[in-house]
């Protein structure tokens, strides 16, 4: 696998992906102020949450069946489409009756929700539930650059809504999120025509006639426990946010969202290497080899990672006053803090991809609760009295702790030392390797 060249290729993509993507943040946290920008973030990690918790792992479950040819790609769609249809048909029944039970007044609090941006929501949940099961597809079929292909076209469609709604004076929080909604809606269809052309163009058909209903089934079960990592990462990532709403309100969770948006972008260089990761962890035959290359990943990773994070601690407060404004100065401090935890955890990052290509999605679970339990104590500890700096060091010590044990497990899987899995070497950034 050579690192250099593929991961190279796809960080370039998400690159422009995180480019794009700063300035719809950019773009929003200016026109709507810190309250606004903090009420948009909390509907965007509502938005994540639900979409992760009804995922049920049916698109990582299903990589060893496609990679394998054990199930034919275009029935694996077609059960997964079924499930995607389901899914968001008993979301849409259950929020109706919420909504009609009293949630909207709720809604309306603490996320600014009128019905309108309900819907649009709902738009966005099943958009990405559709995009973040298509992707392993993408994956197990080989097609590891298109996925950050299309995300980088989907924030790029993102941003232009956006621009379009600032133009014409509509670039409200209902707007913003059904921009959202939009952009990943066409990110899903784009990525479901490309498989729909690989499953047209497969030469004979594989595999058993296991009926659609078992095959949803037998892929829920196997993938369900290795969802759990994906909704404890969110929470992990994202439950400061509702404790600091609960603490401290909307203003200061769009200060502290500021600050988590723009260290967060620094996960994209090990982020490129995930993916690679997950089609060649998934060889068993290759044994050592993909241990090395594992290695290799997580060193190169967490280099990068601390590369860009000094450059970024150095100049926080010129970055943040000059392109956010002086209203978000106050996001200096928690960013700085939030810094070391996030060049620690690009380790557990990387790992996250061989896990899932070992096929032992489960470890990463296990490491993202631990990180969660963390996060409540240190939260509950530090954000009452310190806010979004408190917030910030929480969530460095959970990034530490969720990384130690993904690096324990990942040492004990291999039998490698830790100076061999954590000490840099002069041909790490060999193109040729």
């Amino acid at each position: 696998m050579k690192l250099m060249r593929e991961g190279g290729a796809i960080l370039a993509s998400r690159l422009g992906q995180a480019t794009l993507t700063a300035l719809c943040g950019l773009l929003i946290a200016r026109i709507l102020g810190p309250a606004g920008q903090g009420l948009y973030s909390l509907s965007i990690t509502v938005i994540l949450f639900v979409s992760a918790l009804v995922n049920g792992g049916l698109g990582l479950a299903a990589v060893p069946d496609l990679r394998g040819g054990r199930v034919p790609l275009d029935r694996m769609l077609r059960a997964q489409l079924a499930w995607v249809s389901f899914a968001v048909v008993v979301l849409a029944l259950a929020g109706l009756a919420a909504w009609r039970a009293g949630l909207d007044v709720a809604a309306a609090i603490h996320l600014g929700w009128s019905a309108r941006i309900a819907l649009s929501a709902l738009l966005g949940v099943a958009a990405l539930l559709a995009f973040d099961i298509l992707f392993y597809d993408l994956l197990a079929r080989g097609r590891l650059l298109t996925g950050p292909t299309v995300n980088l076209c989907r924030a790029l469609l993102h941003l232009g809504l956006l621009a379009a709604l600032f133009v014409g004076g509509r670039l409200t929080l209902g707007g913003a999120i059904l921009a959202y909604g939009a952009a990943q809606g066409v990110a899903a269809l784009a990525a479901l025509t490309v498989l729909a052309r690989m499953a047209r163009a497969d030469s004979a058909p594989v595999g058993t006639d296991e009926p659609l209903s078992r095959l949803v089934g037998r892929t829920l079960r196997a993938g369900w426990l290795g969802q759990l990592s994906s909704v404890a990462s969110l929470l992990h990532l994202r439950l400061d946010l509702a404790l600091v709403a609960a603490w401290h309100g909307a203003t200061a969770v769009g200060i502290y969202a500021v600050a988590v948006m723009v260290g967060e972008l620094l996960w994209l260089l090990p982020g490129a290497l995930q993916p690679l990761l997950v089609y060649a962890s998934s060889d068993a035959e290759s044994g050592a080899d993909r241990d090395e290359t594992a290695a290799r990943a997580v060193r190169m990773g967490m280099l990068a990672t601390f590369a860009a994070a000094l450059v970024l601690w150095l100049a926080a407060e010129l970055l943040v006053g000059r392109i956010f404004g002086s209203d978000y100065l106050g996001s200096v401090a928690p960013l700085r803090a939030l810094l070391p935890g996030i060049v620690i955890f690009a380790a557990g990052s990387v790992l996250a991809g061989d896990f899932i290509g070992r096929g032992r999605p489960v470890w990463n679970a296990q490491a993202s609760g631990v990180t969660v339990m963390v996060n409540i104590l240190a939260g509950v500890l530090l954000i009452p009295k310190w806010a979004e700096t408190g917030a910030a060091w929480a969530s460095t010590i959970a990034y530490t702790a969720g990384a130690f044990v993904m690096l324990a497990r990942f040492r004990h899987a291999t039998g490698m030392a830790w100076g061999r899995i954590l000490k840099p070497r002069p041909g790490d950034f060999s193109i040729k390797q």
